[in-house]
């Protein structure tokens, strides 16, 4: 293994013994902080007192933090820390408690990504400190919020698309640049506003994020403000196309262009730009000729 990689995983595990050592001076009650495999701690001094080779790090740090809420209730949250964490890899975090039900811990799941995923974009700095603070607020909105506002509205049937020789001449296309796109819960969403809209076009996740939507203008305009009320680091229009006469896609879907996770492959992207007829993007998108 190259000395830099080697030094990534000192760095990071160093890391996480500091942010553990916090962590047991502020949950140092009685069972509030409980070490899952109290070995690895050792293992990791180990590590980083001599020269061992990564391969001997054969468990990750996990531990369970109970939190306080009203009414002498609790929840417990789950947290294992991937060897690189925090420089390259995110926490794996799960929260059990019996207080939530299955509607408003769907919306938590989708709302802890959300969180994590904003951690990602920022310096890689050990972060469970602020997801526990965050959770034990968020949680108790959570439970006070009615159950009517996290009721599962009834699937609607999908409508077809008319055919393009069929659509009138006020439709209108949108491309949208936005920093990044790799929240698991936006994805979701993007998707499902457009269909809900009757729009065609793409989303690509990954960074930077690029969406294009076309349909009834109304509907467009509609679908951009839907999404740009969502919590974006940077989110913006890059072009407006009113009055076309034709749909460049048939349907809407995620398209991925990577040759590795949350990178773009630049080649590929520009040739599904082009094969739609859209090579002209890539200079408003990217400013390439």
């Amino acid at each position: 293994m190259a000395e830099e990689e080697l030094q990534a995983y000192r760095r990071c595990i160093g890391k996480q013994l500091e942010e553990l050592e916090l962590l047991s001076s502020i949950y140092c009650g009685a069972g509030e902080l409980e070490m899952l495999d109290a070995g690895v701690v050792a293992d990791f001094n180990e590590f980083l007192e001599e020269p061992k080779p990564v391969t001997d790090l054969r468990s990750n740090l996990e531990y369970m933090v109970k939190l306080s809420l009203p009414a002498k209730q609790s929840v417990e949250v789950r947290v294992e820390l991937p060897h690189l964490y925090p420089l390259l890899e995110q926490a794996r975090v799960s929260v059990h408690t019996p207080l939530l039900g299955k509607a408003r811990e769907q919306r938590l799941k989708m709302d802890l990504e959300e969180f994590q995923g904003e951690r990602q974009e920022e310096e890689p700095e050990p972060y469970i400190y602020q997801l526990l603070s965050w959770l034990q607020e968020h949680i108790e909105d959570l439970i006070k919020r009615p159950a009517s506002e996290f009721a599962e509205q009834p699937a609607q049937e999908p409508q077809d698309i008319p055919p393009p020789a069929s659509l009138p001449s006020h439709l209108e296309r949108m491309w949208i640049y936005s920093h990044h796109i790799k929240s698991t819960a936006k994805r979701q969403e993007l998707i499902r506003q457009a269909r809900q809209l009757q729009l065609t076009g793409f989303s690509r996740p990954g960074k930077p994020g690029i969406i294009c939507v076309e349909g009834e203008s109304d509907n467009v305009q509609e679908f951009w403000r839907t999404i740009k009320a969502l919590r974006w680091q940077k989110i913006s229009v890059v072009r407006t196309e009113p009055r076309q006469r034709k749909r460049g896609f048939e349907d809407f879907s995620e398209q991925l262009f990577n040759a590795e996770e949350g990178v773009m492959n630049m080649g590929q992207f520009i040739r599904f730009l082009e094969a739609h007829g859209f090579g002209y993007m890539k200079s408003e998108l990217f400013g390439l000729a």
